[in-house]
């Protein structure tokens, strides 16, 4: 056996020119053979990639393709051995044709695969042959945001004022059927903690539908991902509510005026510290002309300044006044007891009016006491658009006497004549 080996070796050595050849000459064999007995073979190619351009009409209407619905493209293919043997997925392109489509819905359209190679080859099956497309409108919405922070803490006297948020409004992009859904956007603090001040906090945005349900933010594209929280903190008072009253002659004894304020007292809140040095709150005038005793009650609006906040809710605060011992009285003054004052050096003035009739309000023993006699009329020039002619003038009335106690109720008139001196 060992010399049959040896003599092999020593007949390849002498004619290695003639294996060589040989080996040659079957490769060139074998080449024939495939290109000549067996010209084609056929390939399976997966994974091939899907391109759907959306049409000019899709784009003109918003219309995007949300979801398509297949596991993966294969293909099998037939060509010649050296044309085909080099291909993969990247040599050929799967699409469908979208023409047709003109709403948003579900399609179900053919698929068809074309080569980017110059090799030639035969597509022989498509699988899946048709694939599922979800049309959608794709639109953008704004929506305002609302401002929540659920866990801040005020100390007592605080007050936490209606938060706000910067920006102020969002636009969401996506489905329509989606956006649609939404109802509210939230933009909820992320600070958890006492605050005794004004403060910023970053947050985290949720979105609701109906109902209030949480919505997903998946396939939804926000104009913005920060939001911030804007807290306003105020300082918080309870203070008993006053008023001023005007309209009276310097010899009314006011404090004689008994009457009763509802509510008696109003909390507000202060955007700064300032509340802390008010004792009272002042809401405003009344004219002692304006009360009567058939209508014993007056009524002031509550208006706080910009930027204050009335927690107490209260719109308009009433003032009962007590008249039980109170009664009101007609009396004609006499042109006698009238005065001008403040009459300009150019012009001479006198009264037209003869007699005024004029309602007189106070205690009922106080009333007794009075005559037309103790009632001076007053008109006063100053600021007055004084004109040759006759015209009607404001008079003011005064009760004479020390710390009186009645007063005239409602307003008056008199008629004057005037004319420039050296007429």
């Amino acid at each position: 056996m060992l010399n049959i080996l040896k003599n092999f070796l020593n007949d390849v050595k002498k004619n290695y020119k003639t294996l060589i050849l040989a080996f040659i000459l079957s490769a060139i064999f074998w080449l024939f053979v495939s290109i000549q007995v067996l010209p084609s073979i056929e390939r399976t190619i997966g994974n091939i990639p899907l391109e759907a351009p959306l049409t000019e009409y899709m784009t003109q209407h918003n219309l995007q393709i949300v979801n398509v619905t297949y596991d993966e493209i294969n293909i099998n293919i037939e060509g010649k051995r050296y044309d085909i043997t080099g291909l993969d997925a990247n040599d050929f392109f799967a699409s469908v044709d979208l023409s047709s489509i003109r709403t948003a819905g579900s399609y179900t359209l053919p698929l068809s695969v074309s080569s980017k190679s110059d090799r030639s080859c035969t597509i022989t099956n498509i699988e899946p042959s048709k694939i599922t497309l979800e049309i959608d409108e794709i639109i953008s919405k704004e929506f305002p945001i609302k401002g929540k922070a659920p866990d801040i803490r005020v100390p007592e006297g605080y007050y936490p004022s209606d938060i706000t948020t910067t920006p102020a409004t969002i636009t969401l992009t996506g489905s329509a059927s989606k956006i649609n859904q939404v109802t509210e956007i939230e933009a909820r603090s992320t600070y958890h903690g006492e605050i005794s001040e004004t403060y910023n906090t970053g947050s985290e945005i949720f979105i609701y539908g109906a109902g209030g349900v949480r919505m997903s933010t998946e396939g939804i594209t926000l104009s913005t991902n920060s939001v911030s929280v804007n807290i306003p903190i105020f300082k918080q008072k309870e203070l008993p509510l006053s008023f001023t009253l005007t309209g009276f002659p310097s010899n009314f004894d006011v404090d004689s005026l008994k009457y009763e304020i509802q509510p008696k007292t109003l909390t507000i809140a202060a955007p700064d510290v300032s509340i802390d040095n008010l004792s009272e709150l002042n809401i405003g005038a009344i004219d002692i002309s304006d009360i009567t005793v058939n209508s014993p009650n007056s009524f002031i609006p509550i208006v706080l300044p910009d930027g204050y906040k009335n927690l107490s809710g209260n719109n308009t605060a009433r003032i009962e006044w007590k008249f039980d011992d109170y009664m009101k009285r007609t009396f004609t003054v006499d042109r006698e007891n009238f005065a001008i004052i403040n009459v300009p050096n150019n012009y001479d003035v006198r009264f037209i009016t003869e007699q005024l009739e004029v309602t007189i309000i106070g205690p009922a023993d106080a009333i007794s006491d009075l005559s037309a006699a103790d009632i001076t009329v007053t008109a006063n020039m100053l600021g007055q658009s004084i004109h040759a002619g006759s015209q009607d003038v404001p008079v003011s009335l005064r009760i004479n006497g020390t710390n009186q106690t009645c007063w005239a109720s409602g307003s008056y008139k008199v008629t004057v004549s005037a004319s420039t001196r050296g007429t």
